[in-house]
């Protein structure tokens, strides 16, 4: 069998296609690569692949055609029809193998490391630093009469202590939008933060929400409680837009938003507003509805605003977790055997 992978995929994996499978691979993984291949290329490069295993690479109906021969199509994702023609696919009885919840740990710890660094002005403070704001001559001893010790930037209403001061996440409500595979790692990791959660997904019941210790809301019911709102829902027909103007206006002026789900779920604009006029304390956003980010865009100007360019599922554990996912389910499929997670399981049949 002939495969072309475009996806990052572990040595492991490789290996086992390679030497378990007796797969002959062309590899050509995107993190060795400027960006994905052009359509043309990619066409031409899979024109007799019988496995194809992708990354970020279109697989549009046209590379379906153009790929005579090919058997099955992985896709190192959670959603493949982000990149894959399921239907053409379907059409052509190619089964569609995924990898949900590769980066669920990822991104839930990302959700954590900015939902800190929004209340508690970690990024901004880094910045001030860097650019030279609360730098300068140190001083020896700024407590001056103590028996101890105690140099610090000053107490002052100049001062960093009182101009970044922010509050504990103890005793907060956060609200998680989506509690799904990452909803849930977000929720396993607040014990510790003392918080209160509310979740609000309408595929989701109460009992199983409970089990991770999250009250079911009704999602005006979450914004408007909530003293931190995080978002973590695909985009779907349903959720495109599902947190507008109306939605912003509904939550509290101390309360602050995270995004690290997709740009196309709020109304930047929307949300920008709020920020610009108090609405909103503060927020954290790794996507945006334009990526990247233009460099005039007015949130890089805000100060209670963390910006991050789509980081929260690049852990490093994630290439090996999609990999070992997507192999096991090539050979189930080689083997005869039903692949667990297949997104067009009628093909199976």
């Amino acid at each position: 069998m002939k495969a072309v992978v475009t996806a990052n995929l572990s040595e492991s994996a490789l290996s086992r296609l390679r030497d378990d499978l007796g797969i002959d691979i062309e590899y050509r993984p995107i993190e060795e690569r400027e960006g994905r291949l052009p359509d043309d290329e990619f066409r031409a490069l899979v024109e007799d692949a019988e496995l194809l295993v992708v990354g970020y690479e279109g697989v549009s109906a046209e590379v379906i055609e153009a790929a005579s021969d090919l058997r099955l199509v992985a896709c190192a994702r959670g959603g493949p029809d982000a990149n894959v023609d399921i239907e053409a696919a379907t059409e052509r009885e190619i089964p569609v193998l995924y990898a949900p919840g590769r980066n669920a740990v990822s991104v839930a710890d990302f959700t954590w490391g900015e939902i800190l660094s929004a209340m508690r002005n970690i990024a901004h403070a880094h910045h001030l630093l860097r650019t030279g704001t609360y730098t300068g001559e140190p001083q020896e001893d700024a407590a001056s009469g103590g028996e101890r010790e105690d140099v610090t930037w000053g107490m002052g209403r100049e001062s960093p202590y009182v101009q970044l001061k922010g509050p504990e996440l103890a005793g907060k409500t956060v609200g998680v939008v989506g509690m799904g595979a990452v909803g849930r790692e977000v929720a396993k990791r607040a014990a510790g933060f003392e918080v209160d959660l509310l979740g609000f997904d309408p595929y989701i019941d109460a009992d199983a929400m409970a089990e991770y210790d999250t009250e079911k809301a009704e999602l005006d019911e979450l914004l408007e409680r909530s003293d931190v709102v995080t978002v973590h829902v695909p985009v779907t027909d349903s959720t495109r837009g599902l947190i507008g103007a109306e939605e912003f206006e509904t939550m509290k002026e101390s309360a602050y938003f995270v995004n690290n789900a997709r740009g196309a779920i709020i109304d930047q604009e929307a949300l920008l507003e709020q920020l610009q006029t108090d609405g909103l304390r503060g927020a954290a956003l790794d996507v945006y509805d334009m990526e990247p980010i233009p460099e005039d865009h007015p949130l890089l100007e805000l100060d209670n605003v963390v910006t991050t360019p789509h980081l929260a599922g690049a852990a490093e554990e994630v290439i090996d977790r999609h990999s070992e996912m997507l192999v096991d389910d090539i050979e189930a499929y080689l083997d005869g055997r039903d692949p667990e997670y297949v997104a067009n399981e009628e093909t199976l049949a």
